[in-house]
């Protein structure tokens, strides 16, 4: 797999989006791509630092830049904005996971510069990042480099004239090789300690300057004309809860600087090889869509937390869109990838909703409900973070009022589900009996609390916002109780299970408070709620839904931009929709419908879908495949793996879109490949792109890695690794795959 991503373009607006989609990082650590060489309000993402902020509770912090480096040469500030630039071009090597950048460029004074440089961020050492870089002149003189850490960096707020600063320097120190910044954030609860050295190739003058901004090491040299000259630059971020963690720091700057730039950049091209064997896509036929998916799969590897305290963010460790909260997406499109590809990773994420179920708990108290209500949007405390009211001015006389954290309840049934989806894909019975039961039966209180009794339509939920958020304070979302149902039931099922196997999981049952009769009231709950209306097949999406006014869109379209503004401004009084809703339950609860049902909710709903959310074609592209609109499916799926790539919403500066990402790579597998997983059966029936000529990847099962190559004549599953054997149905015919074998069958 040889994957690289070209980019030739500069000014200040196209950098941004660069910066978001050329990020580098490690689980730990995330460095935006903007160009070292400019001034950026982006510093340093470090995942599972937050701070308080104002309106939006807690935000992921924008830590001290070390990636920054100024230059001069004869006096002259060497800055790609202010001279004459000749070339500009950036490569992202996904294979490699490094980002190279090339500029030439002619100086106000007629001295032409050319600069090369390599970044890494370590992917096993996961405190490390690197910049190895080049320089160039056609004259001879004094070339002087800054190595800042730059602490000067705050976070942009509300309005981009708000700016909240989280760092409070501790300390700032130097010695004869390194520079050095410990910082805490406001609320004392983080800590950050950063080290680094320039190392040239070279004999060099240094000093070290200290100021508001920071502190620098300056290098001097006397340069030659058109002599390459090299250096090495080496940083240090570490959050480690220790003793003595800044003289670890620079225990670890020395150890790094020892084994040099070569060897670890041989660690960390190591690593993503064996990443790759497991994650990578092969499309044969389509080079642009198996480059595209990997592309987004590469980033959500990067942004896959290093321990249980936090989960994925929903824009990643890429930029502040969300304030790197959690939601859903984490659940319902990120983590199918993970549980698929890297369970043990997808473990720790369903770990931390377990870690936060005490929160959780408080939060369906203060609500006036019981069991768990996990928040719409969580951070690394648990807690709602969701803001009320966000200003749009700055006297904030202006406000939107916003009700998610008050009525998006479906987060909480979405967390149940994938706990179910995890331990069907991998029979993680110590997981279940440690942390997923607990999970399924607080959230499956939350709903028994949560839902009413009308005389006349059964067990109702009333006020909610479903994934269709233009609709607020509905009755009876069809999503929203189709996932309550589905979680009730999942609290049945487990508590008879529990009973059934006894040991760690009837422990369980026990030490959460599990009674039968709690357990017979969800049993008859979930029988008995009722889902909207359903005219000529169609699902109506929440009570009254079909009374609004009607509205239609081109499906091929993005965005609400296309609307008339009469028609946005009343958009919740119409029909509507941001983004899959009644088509999401079909597509999540499958089982629950025939394929003619799915065909008639999918035909009406996506002509009145605008996709102003990223969410929303991959669970359309999923359904488009399974009733063969394959060119709809197709475009859908493309339009996914390029939301970032191509900016289609616009907003890629604010962070990577992870659920489109999760979302392009269930498209391959729930959509085209048509896998799913029924009871102990792996299900597959592919319905390939027809310019497709075969695709190959491997998955997770029950312990066994499986090998997968299907095209438009075969299905080839290899058992590779595991002791058991697995079933299969592929195409309706029932066959037993054993380790070590592999299995071909031709239709």
């Amino acid at each position: 797999m040889k994957f690289s991503f070209q980019f030739r373009e500069y000014s200040p607006k196209i950098e941004e989006i660069y910066g978001t989609i050329l990020t580098l990082g490690n689980g730990h650590i995330g460095i935006r791509g903007e160009i070292e060489l400019e001034p950026t309000v982006y510093g340093t993402t470090v995942i599972g630092i937050y701070d308080y902020t104002p309106y939006f509770y807690r935000e992921i912090v924008n830590a001290p830049r070390v990636i920054g480096l100024d230059m001069i040469f004869n006096g002259e500030p060497i800055n790609i904005s202010t001279h004459k630039l000749l070339k500009y071009e950036k490569e992202l090597d996904i294979e490699k996971g490094s980002l190279k950048t090339w500029v030439e460029l002619e100086t106000n004074k007629g001295t032409r510069i050319y600069y090369e440089s390599l970044r890494i961020v370590h992917g096993k050492r996961k405190n490390v990042a690197l910049l190895k870089f080049k320089f160039k002149t056609d004259k001879k003189g004094v070339l002087t480099l800054i190595n800042p850490i730059d602490i000067d960096v705050a976070n942009p707020s509300y309005r981009p004239e708000i700016l909240v600063k989280h760092c409070d320097v501790e300390e700032l120190d130097f010695g004869e090789d390194f520079i050095y910044a410990g910082v805490k954030t406001i609320d004392r609860k983080y800590t950050l300690d950063i080290a680094s050295s320039l190392l040239p190739n070279e004999k060099v003058d240094r000093s070290v300057i200290k100021s508001a901004k920071g502190i620098a090491e300056v290098l001097s040299i006397e340069v030659e004309a058109n002599r390459v000259y090299e250096f090495v630059k080496y940083m240090i971020i570490s959050s480690e809860k220790v003793p003595d963690l800044k003289d670890k720091a620079l225990k670890e700057l020395r150890e790094v600087k020892k084994l040099g730039f070569n060897k670890l950049f041989a660690e960390h091209k190591e690593y993503w090889s064996e990443i790759w064997k497991k994650a990578k896509v092969e499309i044969y036929g389509d080079e642009e869509a198996e480059k595209c998916l990997n592309f987004n799969i590469f980033h959500l590897i990067q942004s896959l937390p290093r321990d249980s305290n936090i989960s994925l963010a929903a824009r990643g460790i890429h930029g502040f869109g969300y304030r790197g909260h959690v939601f859903w997406d984490t659940e319902i499109y990120a983590l199918p990838f993970f549980i698929a590809v890297f369970p043990e990773d997808a473990k720790r994420m369903l770990i931390y909703r377990h870690k936060n179920l005490e929160a959780a708990k408080k939060n369906a108290k203060l609500n006036g409900y019981e069991g768990a209500q996990f928040p719409w949007e969580s951070v690394d405390d648990g807690y709602e973070a969701t803001p009320s009211l966000i200003p749009l001015d700055m006297m904030g006389k202006e406000l939107v009022r916003i009700y998610t954290r008050e009525e998006e309840h479906h987060i909480t049934a979405d967390i149940s589900y994938i706990v179910d989806f995890y331990y069907k894909f991998t029979n993680d019975e110590d997981f279940m009996a440690k942390y997923g039961l607990e999970i399924i039966f607080e959230t499956a209180r939350f709903w028994a609390s949560r839902i009413e009794f009308d005389e006349k339509k059964g067990y109702v939920i009333k006020k909610v916002i479903g994934p269709d958020e233009y609709h607020e304070h509905v009755d009876n979302n069809f999503f929203t109780n189709l996932m309550a149902k589905h979680n009730l039931l999942l609290g049945v099922t487990y508590y008879k299970k529990a009973l059934k196997r006894g040991g760690t999981w009837k422990d369980t049952v026990d030490r959460v408070g599990i009674r039968e009769e709690e357990v017979q009231k969800w049993n008859e709950i979930a029988k008995k709620i009722y889902l909207p209306r359903q005219i000529d097949g169609v699902f109506e999406e929440f009570d009254g839904y079909f009374d609004l006014e009607d509205y239609s869109v081109d499906p091929h379209g993005i965005g609400e931009a296309r609307l008339p503004e009469e028609i946005r401004k009343k958009i919740g009084k119409t029909k509507l929709i941001k983004q899959a809703d009644v088509i999401a339950a079909q597509y999540l609860l499958k089982d629950q419908f025939d394929i003619k049902t799915i065909k008639k909710n999918f035909d009406y709903y996506i002509v009145r879908t605008t996709h102003a959310s990223s969410l929303s074609m991959p669970i359309y592209a999923i359904v488009a495949s399974w009733l063969g609109y394959e060119d709809l499916a197709y475009e859908y799926f493309m339009k996914c793996a390029y939301a970032d790539l191509k900016n289609l919403y616009g907003n890629t500066h604010d962070g990577f879109h992870l659920a489109a990402a999760g979302g392009a790579w269930q498209v391959l597998f729930r959509g085209f490949c048509g896998i799913d997983i029924e009871g102990n059966c792996i299900k597959i029936a592919p319905r390939l792109p027809s310019k497709w000529k075969a695709v190959k990847f491997g998955f997770s099962f029950r312990g066994a890695w499986l090998e997968i190559k299907i095209t438009p004549k075969e299905v080839v599953v290899k058992n590779v690794e595991g002791k058991k054997t697995i079933k299969l149905d592929i195409l309706g015919k029932e066959l037993l795959l054993r380790p070590n074998e592999q299995i071909v069958v031709s239709f």
